[in-house]
């Protein structure tokens, strides 16, 4: 009898071991190892955020420098990635779960971290209660996601894929198209489409901010399911796949961003030097992702995708790539314990100092991460790094007893942190 392309490659896990769970039978390694690394990677923009001592926009290629520049833009890759392997992931339990139950897992999932955003996240944040304010990112992007996808689904790989390119690439052209327009339904297309305040209700409390509109993250979802039906292949296809649409959409950027026509609303120029106007030339929109912003990310995570495959069998690497895959196996309950360890690590280091700790215990505007930081605080990059990597090794072993756990349980609850 002859095996799957699946069952042949170490990179995919399809145990028929009656024990082994459903969700761990089509798991793929390397989605979690590349997870992982942009996780490391989302606490170094986190801790810059409350440790910095820059006030203005570290994008700013005018005024910013190049390792402040560097050391947020890394950072851009990690929404794309946490939003498109989500939605290959669903594409894979699609082959454990009949579409029914996937459906309503994606229909209570998403609708769980919409409510976490608004709850759980908005609380290690900002250590403030009541929630005057409300912050839409890309934990309630993923959740409303995911609610579309319950719907997508039924559509097939195909159809996600022409509709992922769809939203994802022809978002800009809406750019045009004011929240006014819609008169007293402009609240939705803010969060659909155009970031900012959103009072839905004509309220003046709680005030509502939109960082991730929806529309585009949609898309991005949408190409990921679609994505997923690559994995089914053999790892040297896969790694030809991946290396040439990450090329495809490099070289599409590259050309897009010159011709400064669409894609993007934030055209480049040429700078006081060389290295500021390659600065101008490769910051791109984020809030909502531009299709250059995702031209520029997923091209760049498909090439790490086949560089880790490439390196599955590397002695000097697994060390590693297991390291990352602990943190990849446990997202949301990372997510969370290293925005708290942040912000604890804020308040004890201001308190020690002499600093203003109150300052992080506000909400905005009148305090808090949001409100940038109080007069004659923050530190320099050394800092932020060195408090980066040991964010990040102190969510080790907490992380690595959670995904072990995970693994063993039966419980579906589990399945939705």
């Amino acid at each position: 009898m002859t095996s799957s392309p699946a069952q042949s490659d170490p990179l995919v896990s399809v145990s028929s071991d009656a024990a082994t769970s459903s969700k761990e039978r089509t798991r793929v390694h390397s989605m979690d190892v590349l997870r992982g690394l942009v996780m490391v990677l989302m606490a170094l923009d986190h801790t810059r955020e409350f440790f910095t001592n820059f006030s203005g926009n570290p994008l700013d290629p005018q005024h910013t420098t190049l390792l402040l520049f560097l050391t947020r833009w890394v950072t851009h890759i990690c929404a794309p990635v946490f939003v498109f392997l989500a939605g290959t992931s669903i594409f894979l339990q699609q082959q454990s779960k009949t579409r029914g139950q996937l459906t309503r897992f994606l229909l209570t999932r998403g609708l769980w971290l919409i409510l976490a955003e608004l709850t759980l996240i908005h609380l290690v944040f900002s250590f403030h209660s009541p929630w005057d304010v409300q912050l839409l990112e890309v934990i309630w992007a993923i959740g409303a996601s995911m609610m579309a996808m319950a719907l997508f689904i039924h559509f097939g790989v195909r159809a996600n894929l022409l509709l992922g390119a769809l939203l994802a690439a022809g978002h800009n052209a809406l750019d045009k198209m004011a929240p006014a327009s819609f008169g007293t339904l402009g609240w939705a297309w803010k969060l659909l489409h155009v970031p900012g305040l959103v009072n839905a209700t004509g309220m003046k409390a709680p005030l509502v901010i939109v960082a991730y509109p929806l529309l585009p993250w949609v898309g991005v979802m949408a190409l990921g399911y679609a994505f997923g039906s690559v994995l089914l292949r053999r790892r040297e296809q896969r790694i030809r796949f991946e290396m040439r649409a990450g090329a495809a959409m490099l070289g599409a950027f590259v050309l897009l961003r010159w011709c400064n026509t669409y894609g993007d609303p934030l055209p480049w120029s040429v700078q006081a030097n060389w290295w500021r106007t390659v600065l101008s030339f490769i910051n791109v929109q984020k809030y909502p992702p531009s299709l250059l912003f995702l031209l520029a990310m997923l091209g760049l995570a498909a090439l790490l995708f086949s560089a880790i495959e490439r390196a599955e069998q590397g002695v000097m690497i697994q060390p590693a790539r297991a390291v990352l895959e602990v943190y990849g196996r446990v997202p949301f309950a990372y997510f969370v314990l290293h925005i708290a360890l942040i912000h604890l690590l804020t308040l004890l280091i201001a308190a020690t100092s002499g600093g203003d700790w109150r300052w992080w215990l506000k909400e905005f505007p009148s305090g808090g991460v949001l409100s940038g930081h109080p007069p004659g605080y923050g530190y320099g990059l050394s800092f932020i790094w060195c408090m980066w990597i040991f964010v990040v090794v102190c969510c080790y072993p907490a992380c690595n007893f959670y995904g072990q756990l995970k693994r063993r349980s039966r419980n579906r609850l589990l399945s939705y942190l």
